[in-house]
């Protein structure tokens, strides 16, 4: 890599910053874009437009180039219902189901201590005053299925239980196509706890 031009090594080092590339794919992927000089003007055209335009929509915390997001200033969603997500990728997830019909609050993260990931540097706070300002019935939990996310959704449950939300989760049980004697126990016990009848 010594032998790169600076240019090179510093495009190589920012691609390498993204989650889920190591060193040898961000090589691999600058030197491809290098290789394509038409898509390298319209690739820099798209990521300074996003930097002069993308910013946290002040309700939500979800992305957006307007003053609200899409979903926020959409006047049939149902704004007494909010789903709380942890990252922009979450909320376009569920989007897609075509099933939910209330908004959106994203925390931009989950509880981690180990990471230094405290309540303060989530969206917390703001999610507790926008259920006392618009007079919020209900808070569905929407987070992953990791130790994080059971961290953050119990902080988050008895943090709101004072608030007299009404407070539910994601359903979580047996994937579809899954046999159940290779499931683990204790998506065995969630498929149980949240059995419902038909």
């Amino acid at each position: 890599m010594k032998h790169l031009p600076d240019f090179i090594r510093n495009l190589i080092d920012e691609f390498d910053k993204l989650p889920g590339i190591g060193p040898k794919t961000a090589t691999r992927l600058v030197f491809d874009l290098l290789h394509r000089q038409n898509d390298i003007k319209s690739f820099a055209d798209a990521l300074n437009e996003a930097h002069q335009q993308i910013h946290f929509c002040p309700e939500c915390f979800n992305l957006t180039d307007d003053g609200l997001c899409n979903i926020c200033s959409n006047p049939s969603r149902d704004k007494t219902t909010i789903c709380v997500v942890a990252h922009n990728q979450d909320v376009e997830a569920i989007e897609k189901t075509s099933e939910f019909e209330g908004v959106y609050h994203l925390l931009n993260g989950l509880l981690s201590p180990l990471e230094g990931v405290t309540p303060d540097k989530l969206k917390i706070k703001e999610l507790v005053k926008r259920i006392e300002k618009n007079n919020v019935q209900e808070v569905i939990l929407a987070l992953d299925q990791s130790m994080e996310g059971e961290a953050t959704g119990l902080y988050l449950s008895k943090l709101l239980k004072e608030n007299g939300v009404n407070i539910s989760q994601l359903a979580r049980g047996i994937p579809m196509g899954a046999n159940i004697e290779y499931t683990d126990e204790v998506t065995q016990s969630s498929a149980l706890k949240n059995s419902k009848k038909i």
